[in-house]
């Protein structure tokens, strides 16, 4: 029973250290983004850089991004002599095949969509309407995969699509004139990470013949940050003629920032599959959320940006409609044994 009460006890601290770190990452991103490659065209064209690649800068980001975390998160599996199973994965079975194949759609996606949020929305909007994702999620599974709805679950996706909808359509402040341009992003990113997940999980449902075959969720996550960094290297940084933009990265030494941030963002997802295997995907999911609130905290305490009484509010609101999604009412009461009912392991 105490041990049970101190791996809850570590699996919380770490859901609520997700939520902080992923906070951090998306402000700290776009705290990079308003550097004057970014920010200043005349500038950026003086460097022989594409209006294109100008526009688009925060998919020549997302490749720094995620190509870093793939780096650490690679590193992280060599040091468990679990490397080569990622490729594995990929060439030999039909699961790493499917993760490879969702991959594509979660982060070329939904991380560019993401990082085009933060420049035209701010990091405060953007990271808000994002974390509504999993109830976008399970509403695309209940039309897709057929899968039910419950109750609760149902409130809670209303209560975050209200939330999102109030602050994309009624916000306060002085926001960006390229701000509906920035929610925009912001929604398709939301769909972006739902459907990985529904692709994810229409795959695992109907992929037969692999009951042996044994993947942990750091392998799959290195294998899909491995797909991502090809997809940006190979297709999208080339479609918006990014390499000027990339070779002009890491003669300023911004590189080394990127590095840094990834490091935070592979050790947010190391960090949330070991809470999901201590408190449950359930509560995971819902510390996850509090993201928004970071972001909001850690632009106004780090960089000074004015924080409205209506981001708040309504990203209060969003964070409690994914935390109504997410658990089971039961999760609050003891059963006989004295534990609490609705927080499982995966």
């Amino acid at each position: 029973m105490k041990k049970e009460r101190n791996q809850f006890k570590i699996g919380i601290m770490l859901g609520i250290f997700v939520g902080i770190a992923w906070g951090l990452d998306g402000v700290l991103m776009g705290r990079v983004g308003q550097n004057t490659l970014f920010s200043d065209a005349g500038y950026a064209l003086s460097k022989g850089i594409s209006k294109l690649s100008f526009e688009f800068s925060p998919l020549v980001t997302a490749f720094f991004h995620e190509s870093f975390c793939f780096v650490w998160v690679a590193l992280f599996l060599m040091f468990r002599k679990q490397l080569k199973q990622i490729f594995y994965l990929l060439f030999k079975t039909k699961k790493g095949k499917a993760t490879a194949i969702a991959a594509l759609v979660g982060s070329p996606i939904g991380m560019s969509a993401y990082l085009l949020g933060i420049k035209y929305a701010s990091a405060p909007y953007a990271s808000s309407i994002s974390v509504i994702y999993p109830g976008i999620g399970a509403l695309l599974s209940y039309f897709i995969l057929k899968e039910k709805l419950s109750l609760h679950a149902i409130i809670g996706i209303a209560i975050s699509l209200t939330g999102s909808f109030m602050l994309g359509f009624n916000p306060s402040g002085n926001v960006p004139d390229t701000f509906a341009k920035g929610v925009l992003f912001a929604v398709v990113a939301v769909f972006g990470w739902a459907m990985e997940g529904v692709m994810i999980g229409f795959a695992m449902k109907h992929i037969e013949g692999e009951d042996e075959v044994e993947a942990t969720p750091q392998q799959l996550l290195c294998l899909r940050y491995f797909i991502s960094m090809i997809s940006y290297a190979v297709i999208v940084v080339p479609i918006i003629k990014g390499y000027p933009m990339v070779s002009e990265i890491v003669s300023q030494g911004l590189v080394f920032k990127y590095a840094g941030i990834a490091a935070l963002g592979a050790l947010t997802y190391l960090c949330w599959y070991k809470a999901v295997d201590l408190i449950g995907a359930a509560m995971g999911t819902a510390l996850n959320s509090t993201a928004a609130l970071w972001t909001i905290i850690f632009s106004a305490v780090l960089f000074q940006n004015k924080i409205t009484g209506n981001l708040v509010f309504w990203g209060i609101v969003i964070v409690l409609g994914v935390f109504i999604f997410a658990i089971k009412p039961k999760a609050f009461v003891k059963n006989k044994d004295g534990k609490y009912g609705g927080i499982k392991k995966c």
